[in-house]
């Protein structure tokens, strides 16, 4: 279980790892963060609290699993868009062709 420490501190992490004067170290801790608050998220079944923690993996550049992208792909077709669906794909294809590298 996730605590509400655990929770802030990661925030911050994310933060830190995502400024412009972030070091490679920070943005190595930021991408762990970010991946942990996603997984926490689609294991409690959070909606957009989800995409919110999958965009900031994808910013990122994390490697995100199967199953975090198809839940979060399910609450973006009940909630979102055609236009966010559509980039939330490309989003996933673009980090499947990265990852593919």
């Amino acid at each position: 279980m996730m605590t509400r420490t655990h929770i802030r501190l990661s925030k911050k992490a994310i933060h830190a790892g995502t400024a412009k004067q972030a070091s490679p170290a920070e943005v190595n801790t930021a991408r762990t963060a970010a991946l942990s608050l996603l997984h926490h998220s689609v294991q409690h079944r959070h909606k957009q609290l989800a995409l919110i923690r999958l965009l900031n993996a994808v910013q990122l550049s994390a490697d995100i699993d199967a199953v975090s992208w198809d839940h979060c792909l399910t609450v973006a077709k009940a909630s979102a868009s055609l236009r966010e669906l559509q980039l939330l794909y490309a989003m996933r294809g673009q980090c499947a062709s990265r990852q593919a590298l």
